[in-house]
């Protein structure tokens, strides 16, 4: 007789029934992680419940020292002689009902898988070589696919419900799956909000490296330009002081050029006032010359 094969979240596709968003919370999760492989994302599911296990661990022991250092008021629970970390911690084991509320650490009861897995990856070096170059945000998306997993099982999964319940099962496996699906949302989009921030600090890491390399050259350019527009305005104005001097010397030419043996005589004797070499001078007034003829 054939068996039914079990639902699996990282190979499976969901079904559309009963909620017909679920198929698209999965492929937004698998999107998250489209880099990875099967075995990867499988290690790295084993490594989120060791993580949160072992965070509801610390914390349990963490409150249970400070109830035996504080003298808590829960150790009124136990016998004088058994007011030990011992004690407390078989009392919190066997976790009576009658005061469970009183252990006011975080644990399975009141912290959600989500919470839990924030709260494990604080400071945890995230260097597992069978998940390398790991991220946040993939363990968020690997979180989701675990808990749609676990949500499309036990809705499939009717055996254990008693004969005098079975009437009610499929409204109470309908809302039990509705808000399964409300913390999987929540779930996918806490890990493509990290995804976001990541590829964010990506690009911002990238723009100030690249303008770091960048900022040295610009730097030098501006100085080039800065320093050529004022050889430029030197020039110009140098250009504009000779322009003068040539028109002044030329009508001085004019004027009393006749007083002199020769142009050379005038160019030797004037060349001074105008700021140029007799050379110059004579130049000018050859020039001129010619082009009056």
């Amino acid at each position: 007789m054939d068996t039914v094969k079990e639902f699996d979240a990282f190979t499976d596709e969901v079904p559309f029934d009963p909620i017909y968003r679920l198929p698209g919370i999965q492929a937004r999760a698998k999107l998250v992680l489209k880099n990875r492989s099967e075995s990867e994302i499988r290690v790295a599911a084993s490594t989120i419940e060791w993580l949160t296990s072992e965070y509801f661990y610390k914390e349990k022991e963490s409150w249970i020292t400070h109830q035996i250092k504080t003298d808590g008021p829960i150790l009124r629970y136990l016998p004088e002689e058994n007011r030990t970390e011992y004690g407390l911690w078989e009392l919190v084991d066997h976790n009576p009902d009658i005061i469970s509320d009183k252990f006011d650490f975080p644990n399975e009861e009141n912290t959600s898988r989500l919470e839990a897995l924030e709260e494990s990856l604080k400071g945890v070096d995230l260097d597992d070589e069978n998940f390398p170059d790991a991220k946040p945000y993939e363990y968020f998306a690997v979180l989701a696919l675990v808990l749609i997993g676990e949500a499309i099982l036990s809705f499939q999964d009717d055996e254990w419900w008693p004969p005098a319940l079975k009437e009610d099962l499929p409204m109470v496996r309908l809302s039990s799956i509705a808000n399964n699906a409300v913390d999987i949302m929540e779930v996918i989009c806490r890990a493509e909000q990290r995804q976001d921030e990541h590829d964010m600090r990506k690009k911002i890491a990238f723009f100030l490296h690249d303008n770091d390399r960048r900022i040295p050259d610009e730097v030098d350019e501006l100085v080039r330009k800065r320093v050529s527009l004022a050889a430029s305005l030197a020039a110009t104005a140098r250009h504009k002081e000779t322009s003068e001097s040539r028109s002044a010397a030329l009508l001085c030419w004019d004027a009393t050029g006749s007083n002199y043996s020769s142009r050379t005589a005038f160019a030797r004797n004037k060349h001074r006032e105008y700021g140029v070499t007799e050379r110059t001078l004579y130049g000018w007034i050859t020039t001129h010359l010619r082009s009056k003829t």
